[in-house]
């Protein structure tokens, strides 16, 4: 009797133990002491079925755990993952099997944390197109804002698509840490040979599910490129042209700069090249491309007078430009914070250093900007400036906010206001440049000084926390190499993205050659010509009595590219609102006309019954009679 109770005993109690220790079917929690306190063996049960010698890991040293390999066997391991939490929660104790099932537990927490995380950073990153849709609108002329708006949704709509079909294959692991499986990720038509998923079923012009976070994230930051250019093509470019160049520029010309910057594949990452959130990779790019596609397209009609005088145009609205300044700073904090792609480890301190660093440049290069412009304007702010400012100091940043001291943020926007200021009055002064938004002076000028930060005052420590290695030339132990890497890296954005758009732009031109010899009228009314051609052109305008029509051939071969490129002449004067959205170009210079004398009219008005009232009371008197306020 006394036997079945102590067998019955001992068996409860093994359950109970197995149970509380998680351990499997051969009930690992029966241990017996070590003989090597500093790792080895340290449990199992002896061969002769012997009884408990020791508590569960109690042999192990610090930071270490008991691992079941057989029945007869276990060792000390080093605690990792869901073990570090066991131990801090005194849970040590539990059982491999336990063990394993919070560390898929914890893992599967951390996997759904990155996708929030990435997923509602995209969203916020998407807004951009907003913001940039409004500073554009604001800055440029009333009668092409429809036309302004248009292209932007419209960018957004054909990159989408170029991104899915080719753009993020060409990216590959770099587009925002997508995985990759078996050296394909992406099932499209054009690459590859289609995608396996876990089912067996081979899958054509399909991502992988678990590659639509980084797709998403990936296609905002694509997006972003593009709208860039149109900054520096506005109110001249047609509609198709710049779609066409879109494309290329997204799913082309940034895809291959994220497969070899931000892929750990990448020929420029495996020469030591680092850029956070883009400053390169991102804003140089497009920056680029705006320069070399406001030089092809050539400027705004009358932007410059024959004696070489800068003719200003007015704005829509500095109020809209202000509203895209707002959100675009407000999106940029998920711009930066979400470049580290994870929620584990120190990521997420890592992310809101970053920001902090974007909130003291944003500070500084707004501050000094309107320092610049009260100095040289004599006491007066100009708002477009510092608007300007402002942006060329976040993307300055951009891709070293996760790397640099405080007091080097604060500094790179103040370097970042002088430049901006500096490079918009060399480009629009010196070289007739017409970007009417400074796209290349804010993200072109400012990339490379953003990425060439990163070799001058990069931290070591911080830069290995984010899985890099290097360190900045005045920080200490830097040899140059990391600011050699930085500065082959701005070289191969700003050439590679000029040799494809100016690629770019004499393939549409041959299409439009091939169009242009199949249709049967071989003489092209003139439009508008840019370069050494544009004043002559503008006389044979003036007096179309003797001159209606010229030949395309009389043309340099520039101009003929440029003809190709933008908007016809009657086009750019009247509006592209009223060629593309059946708008009255019009319309809106007569309310303005008759706007501007009802105000001029009251004004008159009101002076002139202040003057009868303050003779009245001299007891000069007045002329008498009431004061007309109808006209």
């Amino acid at each position: 009797m006394n036997g079945r109770i102590s067998l019955a005993s001992a068996v409860l109690l093994s359950l109970l133990l197995c149970t509380f220790t998680g351990a499997t079917s051969w009930g690992a929690a029966i241990v017996r002491p070590c003989s090597n306190p500093s790792g080895g063996q340290c449990g199992g049960i002896s061969p002769d079925g012997g009884a408990w010698e020791s508590e569960f890991s109690s042999c192990c040293p610090s930071q270490h755990v008991c691992s079941y390999k057989t029945m007869y066997y276990s060792e000390c391991v080093r605690l990792k993952g869901g073990e570090e939490f066991l131990v801090e929660q005194g849970m040590e104790g539990m059982g491999s099997g336990s063990r394993r099932i919070l560390d898929e537990s914890l893992e599967s927490i951390s996997g759904a944390l990155d996708g929030f995380f990435m997923l509602i950073n995209a969203q916020i990153i998407f807004f951009m197109q907003g913001g940039f849709a409004m500073l554009e609108v604001g800055i440029i002329q009333t009668k092409n804002a429809k036309s302004i708006l248009f292209k932007n949704m419209l960018d957004m709509f054909v990159v989408a698509l170029c991104w899915f079909f080719w753009g993020f294959a060409i990216a590959g692991k770099g587009a925002s840490g997508q995985i990759e499986r078996d050296g394909e990720n992406h099932g499209n038509f054009g690459f590859g040979e289609g995608l396996t998923g876990d089912d067996g079923v081979t899958r054509w012009g399909s991502i992988d599910w678990r590659n639509a976070a980084p797709f998403i994230h990936s296609l905002t930051f694509a997006t972003t490129t593009t709208t860039i250019m149109s900054g520096g093509v506005a109110e001249r470019m047609k509609v198709e042209v710049y779609i066409f160049l879109s494309a290329i520029l997204s799913s082309v010309v940034y895809a291959s700069m994220v497969a070899w910057c931000w892929s750990e594949d990448g020929f420029m990452a495996k020469q030591g090249f680092i850029d956070f959130a883009g400053s390169c990779v991102v804003h140089l790019v497009g920056g680029s491309a705006a320069l070399i596609g406001s030089i092809m397209v050539g400027p705004r009609r009358h932007r410059f007078a024959k004696d070489g005088t800068i003719i200003n145009f007015k704005s829509t609205s500095l109020v809209l430009s202000s509203l895209g300044a707002f959100i675009l700073a407000f999106t940029w904090i998920s711009f930066n914070g979400s470049s580290v792609l994870y929620t584990k480890d120190s990521s997420m301190e890592l992310s809101a250093f970053a920001v902090l660093n974007t909130f003291l440049c944003l500070g500084s290069s707004g501050v000094m900007s309107v320092i610049i412009e009260t100095v040289s304007h004599k006491g007066t702010y100009d708002l477009p400036y510092t608007i300007n400012g402002m942006l060329g100091g976040l993307v300055a940043v951009t891709a070293s906010c996760a790397f640099i001291d405080n007091w080097s943020a604060i500094l790179l926007g103040i370097l970042s206001a002088l430049l901006s200021k500096g490079s918009s009055w060399l480009l629009l002064n010196k070289l007739h440049v017409d970007d009417p938004l400074d796209a290349f002076t804010v993200h072109g000028a400012n990339g490379i000084l953003g990425t060439l930060w990163v070799g001058l005052f990069g931290r070591k420590d911080l830069i290995e926390r984010f899985g890099k290695s290097g360190e900045g030339l005045f920080m200490g132990a830097g040899d140059g190499s990391l600011l050699g890497a930085q500065v082959l890296g701005c070289l191969l954005a700003f050439f590679f993205t000029v040799v494809c758009y100016v690629a770019a732009c004499i393939l549409w031109f041959a299409m439009v050659k091939v169009v242009k010899a199949l249709s049967p009228s071989s003489v092209i009314v003139v439009e508008t010509v840019a370069g050494e051609d544009y004043d002559e052109v503008d006389e044979i305008e003036e007096d179309m009595t003797t001159v209606s029509s010229i030949d395309l051939e009389s043309l340099s071969l520039r101009d003929r590219i440029c003809l190709s490129l933008r908007v016809s002449r009657d086009a750019e004067i009247v509006g592209a609102d009223f060629i593309y959205h059946e708008g009255n170009a019009f319309e809106l210079t007569k309310n303005q006309v008759k706007m501007y004398n009802q105000e001029k009219n009251a004004q008159e008005r009101i002076q002139k019954k202040r003057v009868d009232e303050e003779r009245a009371r001299e007891g000069i008197g007045g002329e008498g009679g009431s004061i007309d306020a109808g006209d």
